[in-house]
């Protein structure tokens, strides 16, 4: 999963969410930004390709546009990383379609464009 938290309640959340069957890491303040950033990456990327592709889901924007997916992140941790001057572990795209591969079915759509994805335009 993408899904992390940091700071002091964030095992309690951890443990919440775990209880409900669902994975997140706690991570310390300086591993947080990389992946904050990495999740909306990953956000942007499928959801925008899925959409202009007329894909039905992420999964299919991810295996229909591969190449093209590949190409956005790639540039998308570097836009990132230079701006914010943080480094992301090795991996990203791994990491981003295995965490497609598990969501597969979501559809694709942009929405709260304006603030989840203001930060990229």
């Amino acid at each position: 999963g993408l899904t992390a938290a940091t700071g002091e309640h964030a095992q309690a959340l951890a443990d919440r969410l775990g209880a409900l069957g669902l994975k997140c890491k706690v991570v310390s303040p300086e591993e947080y930004r990389p992946a904050m950033f990495e999740k909306m990456i990953w956000i942007a990327t499928y959801m925008l390709v899925g959409t202009a592709r007329d894909c039905a889901s992420v999964g299919q924007a991810g295996s229909d546009h591969k190449a093209l997916v590949e190409d956005i992140i790639s540039e998308l941790v570097s836009a990132v990383s230079a701006k914010e001057g943080i480094s992301f572990p090795d991996g990203s795209i791994a990491r981003l379609a295995a965490y497609t591969d598990v969501v597969a079915d979501f559809p694709c759509g942009v929405k709260e464009f304006e603030w989840r994805n203001q930060y990229i335009i």
